[in-house]
C-alpha cells in the first residue's frame, strides 16, 4: 500500500477549497519522533542534499518501517541552508496531529471486518504514504501543493493532509524568491496484536459489559419486544482511550444506535505504549421482554464481576486500617422519628405520600463528549 517516489514523478494535482476535515489531536501523536532536515550528514540523520537519492530512499524506507505514522520534511538541495531546521522539525511534529486525525476520522467510516488471506481482518483501512510538494513563498504562506506521488487509494486523505499544510505557519527563507519543501506523511493500522491476548479480551469483556449497563436506558420505551445485536467498532489509541466509534448497521432505529455509539465510546482498553490506533469490536447483545424491560447477555456475570471487586477494594482498605491501627467505629443504632400521617399542610389541605413521577428513560447519549477530531458525523453526540 506504500510507494516511494521516483525521481522525475509529475504531480498528480494540486489542492483547492478542501473543506476542513480535522483539529488538532494531540493524544495521537503517540510513535516514535521522525523529524525531517538538511542536517549535517551523521549516522541516523535524516539524508540532506549531499546524499544521493539511494540514501535519501533508504532512511524514508526505514522511518516507515519503524513507526505506524510519522511525517518528514525534506528541504530542496538547493534550499537547505534556507531554512531554520529546528523550525522546520517542529512543524514537521505539529503535522502528525491533524494528519493521524485525518486517518482516524476517515477509518471509522470506511473500515469493516473482513477476510485477508483466508483469516479475518480489518479492511477498507485509508492506509498509505505520500510525498507532497509545498511551495512557499519568501514570507512562508503557502502558495501550492501538488502530490508528487502516493500509495493511498482512498481519495478523502490527500486533500485532507492537502489542507493540514496549508493551514501550518511555515517560516520565512533567506532567498527572497519562492522555495520548495517536499512532504511525507505515512499511516497505517496497528496489527492489533496487543488486543488478542486473554488479559485484554477479558478486559473487552468487562468494558463492553459495563457499557452495556449504561447503553440499557438507549432501548428502554424506545423498542419493541426481541433480541437485539449489536456490533461497534472503537477506534483506541495507546492511552487506551477510545477516539471515535461507531454502531453497526443492524434493526434498531437511528437514534438508538447514535445513542449506543455515544455509550460504547466508554470503553477503555489496557495502556500500549508502541501503538498507534488499535480497532477493538465490542459486541453485546439486548433482549427487551414484553414488559419492556432490557436486560443483556453478560448483566449477571458483570454485576457479580463489580460485586467481587467491590468487596476487594474494601478488603485492601480494612487492611491498610489495620496496619495503620485504626479500629472501625461502631454504627450508632438509629432513631427514627414518626413522621405525623394525615396533618394538615400550610394551606390547609392534608399532605399526600409523595411519589415517584413517571419519567420516560434517560438517554445515555445525549450528555456524550464532543472529540477534537474534526467534524466527524458519527463522532458527535445526538442532538
Amino acid at each position: 500500500m506504500r510507494s516511494e517516489s521516483e525521481p522525475g514523478s509529475k504531480p498528480r494535482g494540486a489542492s483547492a477549497g478542501v473543506r476542513a476535515r480535522f483539529a488538532p489531536a494531540a493524544a495521537l501523536a503517540s510513535c516514535v519522533v521522525l523529524l525531517a532536515a538538511g542536517c549535517a550528514a551523521r549516522k541516523g540523520a535524516p539524508p540532506t542534499g549531499h546524499n544521493s537519492f539511494g540514501q535519501g530512499t533508504r532512511y524514508i524506507q526505514k522511518a516507515v518501517r519503524s513507526s505506524n505514522e510519522g511525517v518528514i520534511i525534506l528541504p530542496s538541495k538547493r534550499a537547505e541552508n534556507l531554512f531554520d531546521l529546528q523550525r522546520l522539525n517542529e512543524i514537521a511534529q505539529a503535522l502528525r496531529p491533524p494528519a493521524a486525525a485525518c486517518f482516524v476520522n476517515r477509518a471509522i467510516e470506511t473500515m469493516k471486518r473482513g477476510k485477508r488471506d483466508g483469516e479475518e481482518a480489518y479492511v477498507d483501512v485509508p492506509e498509505g504514504q505520500v510525498k507532497i510538494r509545498t511551495r512557499l513563498s519568501p514570507d512562508g504562506e503557502v502558495l501550492r501543493t501538488e502530490v508528487l506521488d502516493t500509495g493511498f487509494k482512498d481519495p478523502e486523505i490527500e486533500p485532507c493532509i492537502m489542507e493540514a499544510i496549508q493551514s501550518r505557519k511555515w517560516i520565512k527563507n533567506r532567498s527572497g524568491v519562492v522555495q520548495y519543501l517536499d512532504v511525507i506523511y505515512w499511516v497505517s493500522l496497528g496489527d492489533g496484536s496487543e488486543d488478542r491476548s486473554l488479559q485484554a479480551q477479558a478486559e473487552l469483556r468487562r468494558q463492553q459489559a459495563i457499557a452495556a449497563i449504561r447503553g440499557k436506558g438507549c432501548l428502554e420505551r424506545r423498542v419493541g419486544a426481541g433480541t437485539y445485536p449489536v456490533e461497534g467498532l472503537n477506534l483506541v489509541d495507546r492511552e487506551g482511550n477510545t477516539l471515535v466509534s461507531r454502531v453497526e448497521p443492524n434493526s434498531l432505529p437511528q437514534k438508538v444506535q447514535e445513542c449506543l455509539s455515544v455509550v460504547l465510546r466508554d470503553i477503555q482498553m489496557p495502556r500500549a505504549p508502541n501503538s498507534f490506533v488499535r480497532p477493538v469490536s465490542p459486541r453485546v447483545e439486548y433482549t427487551v421482554a414484553t414488559d419492556g424491560t432490557v436486560s443483556f447477555a453478560d448483566e449477571r456475570w458483570i454485576n457479580l464481576v463489580l460485586m467481587e471487586e467491590k468487596a476487594a477494594r474494601e478488603d485492601r482498605l480494612a487492611e491498610v486500617d489495620r496496619g495503620l491501627g485504626i479500629a472501625k467505629p461502631e454504627a450508632a443504632p438509629e432513631t427514627t422519628t414518626p413522621e405525623p400521617q394525615g396533618e394538615p399542610a400550610e394551606g390547609g389541605t392534608a399532605s399526600e405520600p409523595a411519589s415517584e413521577p413517571s419519567e420516560p428513560a434517560q438517554d445515555p447519549g445525549q450528555a456524550g463528549i464532543k472529540l477534537k477530531l474534526g467534524g466527524h458525523r458519527r463522532s458527535e453526540a445526538p442532538r
